[in-house]
């Protein structure tokens, strides 16, 4: 199965402004100008020395190519639990074993924001967002280049200096999601050991 079979194939969940079911749809067909509100997920993943792990979007993707963004995104499908969609797309999009993650928690359960990329296509969706742990060494990570153009461990501490110096340089939803304190402190709480 080529990655446009697996686009073709995957379904995100559509909802209503409340946040309620609605339906499903192709995930190749939902990305647009007119894109409907979505579930999504929105995951932070540390690696064993309190680093934490950004990625660079591949410059194929419809979306934001080439930014920085946190660790990984995705959408679950219908029935799927975010936890399980975050074990999915750890391997589609780092290359790790499903089992490589602990301590999935959600941090901003609610979160929830709408971009409109150069292109004019636009993000809409209902998107929690998580930390996780690598249980195994990072070094196991072996990211698709479908998917990631580069990557780097970082501390939260630097991270933070560079959003707020160039939010240009990073994604729409990280940019946003790092503006909650509550993020920023449970990043700092994990890296520190606070």
């Amino acid at each position: 199965m080529t990655e446009n079979d697996e686009l073709n194939d995957e379904l995100v969940v559509l909802l209503d402004d409340e946040g309620e079911e609605v339906g499903t749809a192709p995930k190749a067909t939902v990305h647009s100008q007119d894109t409907p509100l979505h579930r999504a997920f929105s995951a932070y993943l540390f690696n064993q020395v309190g680093e934490l792990l950004m990625t660079r979007r591949s410059l194929t993707k419809l979306t934001w190519p080439g930014v920085w963004t946190n660790s990984f995104c995705g959408h679950p499908g219908p029935g799927e639990s975010d936890q399980d969609a975050i074990r999915r797309r750890s391997v589609e999009e780092l290359g790790l074993n499903p089992n490589s993650l602990s301590d999935i928690e959600a941090i901003l359960p609610e979160f929830r924001y709408r971009a409109v990329d150069s292109s004019g296509v636009v993000e809409n969706e209902i998107c929690p967002v998580y930390i996780a742990r690598l249980r195994i060494p990072a070094t196991a990570l072996n990211p698709m280049p479908e998917e990631i153009d580069q990557w780097a461990w970082v501390t939260p501490r630097k991270l933070f200096i560079a959003v707020d110096s160039t939010p240009f340089a990073f994604s729409p939803w990280l940019v946003e999601e790092l503006a909650e304190q509550k993020l920023r402190d449970a990043l700092l709480s994990i890296s520190e050991g606070i």
